[in-house]
């Protein structure tokens, strides 16, 4: 092998030794996850201000839509595999009054909280739930 050559495989070398070396002090260091649950607008086992409907395919969404502007309610999302939406209630009505509210609008078949799941929750067998 001629010494040109030579050199050069030991000068990447030793640069490769000498980025790998360097390379794990460069990472940020990253915070400490807080212990115990995320602080959040919602508590306990549903949202406080987010709740699903559920409305009838023949009927269609636009009485729901309607009743949303009238209402004045927050098209959080519209589900496109199912029919349903999840909407936040306006500020100054309750998340119970503005479910019954929903819950006699034309072509409306369910009414539901909007339940939280958490990542960090324990896995329970469902025989443990109720």
């Amino acid at each position: 092998m001629p010494n040109t050559m030579r050199t050069a495989i030991i000068k990447l070398s030793a640069l490769l030794c000498l980025v790998l070396a360097v390379l794990p002090s460069c990472r940020t260091r990253q915070a400490a996850l807080p212990v115990g649950p995320m602080p959040h607008e919602q508590e306990g086992e549903h949202s406080q201000s987010v709740f699903l409907v559920m409305y009838d395919a023949e009927v269609g969404k636009q009485p729901l839509l309607q009743a949303i502007k009238d209402y004045g309610c927050e098209v959080v999302y519209d589900y496109h595999f199912i029919n349903g939406m999840a909407l936040k209630k306006p500020n100054n009505k309750t998340l119970e009054e503005t479910m019954r509210h929903f819950g006699q609008v034309a072509g409306v078949v369910a009414v539901e909280y909007d339940h939280i799941t958490r990542l960090t929750d324990p896995v329970r067998p469902k025989l443990e739930m109720r």
